[in-house]
């Protein structure tokens, strides 16, 4: 069984190789402008390196994204159903107001056809 470090360090890895997907990168593209060596960057991507934070700083600076987003990996791990279930929750205990603003934000983001 993974532990709980090991488990982040896989999240991490996955969101910064989402981050880099969505860029249309590849590794060695990602390591020229991170500074890195794409190998490192491909250890860190399956999650057996641990990168310090320097690196962290550089991979996001070159996705450019805020460092913060590459901890953005709650949801990974979760199903379907866990994640709807946690939408439920978060919608049920907003005032009507923002409620109002999270529908109009996801429908701007996502139009119905």
């Amino acid at each position: 069984m993974k532990t709980s470090n090991e488990n982040e360090k896989i999240f991490l890895g996955s969101r910064i190789r989402a981050l880099r997907k969505a860029k249309g990168w590849t590794q060695e593209e990602l390591g020229k402008h991170a500074d890195t060596s794409y190998k490192f960057l491909g250890e860190i991507e399956r999650g057996v390196q641990n990168p310090s934070f320097g690196i962290l700083v550089k991979i996001s600076h070159a996705l450019g994204v805020p460092l913060y987003e590459l901890f953005r990996f709650e949801s990974e791990g979760l199903n379907r159903k866990e994640m709807e279930s946690r939408l439920q929750s978060i919608l049920k205990a907003l005032p009507d107001d923002e409620f109002g603003r999270i529908l109009t934000m996801l429908k701007a983001l996502y139009p119905v056809q």
